[in-house]
């Protein structure tokens, strides 16, 4: 299942992208869209997991003077759901991603003194389901570039916007005040419309 954003999205996505505090009444003079419509337009942005959040973002360089580390293990793929739920609560560490690599599992910690860091990679390599690891010290970051957002961008994975469950091949869509909205079924659909409605006479 892949659906196309239109180039309004894309518009929305880019501007957001160089600048999170941009106002819906700025946004709607840039457009040429209404302030509702583009408030809809960002809610479906979000609802559908394009948007991952809507926040501040740190500068961890100018709170502490510590790096982070990226932390490198393989891990069965029959344990893999065992060691993801055991690092799940880890405070430590920031971003976890599956790599096609000899170690299948590469963790990004927070920025924290180095034998905090070493610790946590301790504590990882000991776990019995954790075949091999490695650790990296990242020391500085030399360069940052916002995410790229494609001119032609295809969603993929994207949730329905009422109960937030991953759409299949078979999913629902309508167009609310010219907003077009994804649901994984009939019964959500529905019920978003409901909602929608409601919202408009309060």
């Amino acid at each position: 299942m892949s659906i196309e954003l239109d180039e309004i999205d894309i518009t929305l996505l880019t501007r957001l992208n160089e600048d999170g505090r941009a106002t819906y009444s700025s946004l709607s003079a840039e457009l040429g869209i209404t302030v509702p419509t583009v408030k809809s337009r960002i809610d479906k942005l979000l609802k559908i997991g394009v948007i991952d959040h809507i926040g501040i973002y740190l500068n961890p360089h100018s709170l502490t003077q510590e790096s982070s580390a990226v932390i490198m293990v393989r891990v069965n793929k029959k344990n893999m759901s065992i060691f993801l739920e055991y690092i799940k609560n880890i405070e430590e560490i920031k971003d976890v991603y599956e790599v096609l690599d000899e170690y299948n599992i590469l963790i990004i910690t927070q920025h924290l003194p180095l034998n905090i860091q070493r610790m946590v990679f301790e504590d990882l390599r000991d776990q019995e389901i954790v075949e091999k690891s490695q650790i990296k010290v990242l020391t500085k970051e030399i360069q940052s570039h916002p995410h790229i957002v494609p001119k032609h961008s295809i969603l993929l994975n994207i949730r329905c916007e009422y109960c937030g469950k991953t759409l299949s091949e078979s999913y629902e869509t309508e167009k609310l005040a010219d907003v077009r909205h994804f649901f994984c079924c009939r019964s959500c659909l529905t019920n978003y419309k409901k909602w929608w409605e409601k919202q408009l006479n309060i």
